[in-house]
């Protein structure tokens, strides 16, 4: 039994710090403006704020990936992400 219990406060303790990682990872990939801690906050919970940080896509694209994620889990109020839709299609655009 202490064996099992070390093995899951090692694992809680991982999960925290990967969270503050993702968290500081974040924040220095996004591009500044508003809603950008939001963004930060829903999409750093399931993975690296990397994948949404390199691609560029249009408000039809934004929002099929955001409709994808409700698929994964996703939980946001339609006002989040009607907030979260207009910073991805304003700060990662299409790339030309």
């Amino acid at each position: 039994m202490e064996c099992k219990a070390s093995y899951m406060l090692a694992v809680a303790l991982s999960a925290v710090l990967f969270g503050m990682v993702a968290r500081v990872n974040a924040q220095s990939k996004l591009p500044d403006g508003p809603n950008r801690a939001l963004v930060e906050k829903v999409c750093a919970s399931c993975h690296d704020i990397e994948m949404v940080a390199i691609n560029g896509r249009s408000e039809a694209g934004w929002d099929g990936t955001i409709e994808e994620m409700t698929g994964y889990g996703l939980r946001v109020t339609p006002a989040e992400r009607t907030l979260i839709l207009q910073y991805l299609t304003t700060y990662l655009p299409p790339r030309r």
